[in-house]
């Protein structure tokens, strides 16, 4: 089949964030599946103002007969929207983090433009010929905030395990002499790590060495700086910014237990590289996490805004070793189920069904 994927998502990690990846992987495999497996993205203007005015302006200028020798045309969330119903081959809504959903977590303009972009879903949706979730989670707030009542596919972002082990075979296994617990996510209001932040200065007052390291940046960046200056955590939280693979590679291998206590996660790839890490998991009870992380199997889920829980729980995987070791093997366990290969295949049996 030729396929053909529409995305105005950042087409890098830094910015394009878990969702960007979890398709970078998946594009890659289904192009050893399919003779030709073509992307179709705009130029990336900075800022969110200029994203959103460039991804609508952008949405508006495609145009349908672009795609007419293809069998399969797939619109990544709101993407491809004006032409949904305009072209000859069939359209995917692939849906991943459900914008509507994520509007719910921000204020001002940045709701603004969430919400706008979420109209915007919700006709590609109404318009496609199938679409596709990410999670249970996602697959049930997509009808209910789309009031979509078809069929909707799962299909969850892929990790490229042998990538991912090849990277963590270049990296020395040795782990920091302090006990670390690792953040990594685009830091937006819904990600909730001002509560890991809580966490950890009572976590501190049991284990006094730990340090929580944060990757990566976002909007809620300098509150979070101000709010670990206010609780005297400089010694124990370390924001590192931005990372180039290899060096986050590095922080995954290198940690002792894995965090990321989102309040709305669609699916969650972060947590998939924590477990191909073999690392345990703490996280919180909520959206599409408990589907991926079952507590005290693959890792430990905390009350949602709970720092005292969530401190509780990383506690219990810190102080044991035993606990630790069991949870990060039974990750790894779970993360095939995500390999790159088995999803692409899963894709492309869906695409069967056009």
């Amino acid at each position: 089949m030729k396929l053909a994927f529409i995305t105005a998502t950042p087409q890098n990690a830094k910015l394009g964030s878990g969702t960007f990846v979890g398709n970078a992987h998946l594009i890659a495999n289904l192009r050893s599946q399919h003779p030709t497996v073509d992307v179709f993205t705009p130029s990336q203007p900075t800022g969110l103002m200029g994203y959103m005015v460039e991804r609508f302006r952008w949405n508006w200028g495609l145009d349908p007969r672009r795609f007419d020798n293809y069998d399969a045309v797939i619109g990544l969330d709101m993407d491809g929207y004006t032409i949904a119903n305009r072209i000859k081959p069939p359209f995917i809504a692939y849906i991943h983090g459900i914008i509507a959903d994520e509007a719910k977590f921000e204020r001002g303009w940045v709701r603004v433009s969430l919400e706008l972009m979420a109209k915007a879903e919700r006709v590609s949706v109404h318009r496609a010929n199938m679409a596709i979730a990410t999670s249970d989670y996602s697959r049930t707030r997509l009808a209910h905030l789309y009031n979509y009542t078809k069929d909707i596919q799962i299909v969850p972002p892929p990790i490229d395990l042998q990538a991912w082990d090849a990277a963590v075979a270049s990296i020395s296994q040795e782990a920091n002499a302090r006990p670390t617990v690792l953040c990594v996510g685009v830091q937006y209001p819904r990600k909730n790590v001002a509560t890991l932040i809580r966490a950890t200065a009572i976590l501190r007052n049991q284990i006094p060495d730990v340090e929580v390291r944060i990757a990566s940046k976002g909007p809620e960046w300098d509150n979070l700086r101000r709010l670990t200056q206010e609780l005297n955590l400089n010694q124990n939280v370390t924001f590192l910014g931005y990372l180039p693979y290899e060096k986050l590679v590095r922080e995954y291998v290198r940690c002792h237990v894995f965090c990321l206590p989102s309040l709305q996660e669609g699916f969650g790839i972060v947590f998939a590289e924590a477990m191909a890490t073999s690392k345990p998991i703490v996280a919180s009870r909520s959206s599409s996490t408990p589907e991926l992380i079952q507590h005290g199997v693959q890792g430990l889920l905390a009350t949602p805004l709970d720092p005292e829980d969530l401190a509780h729980q990383l506690a219990e995987v810190l102080l044991s070793p035993e606990k630790s070791s069991a949870l990060g093997k039974a990750g790894r366990v779970k993360v095939a189920e995500f390999d790159a290969p088995v999803i692409a295949q899963r894709f492309s049996q869906l695409l069967t069904k056009l």
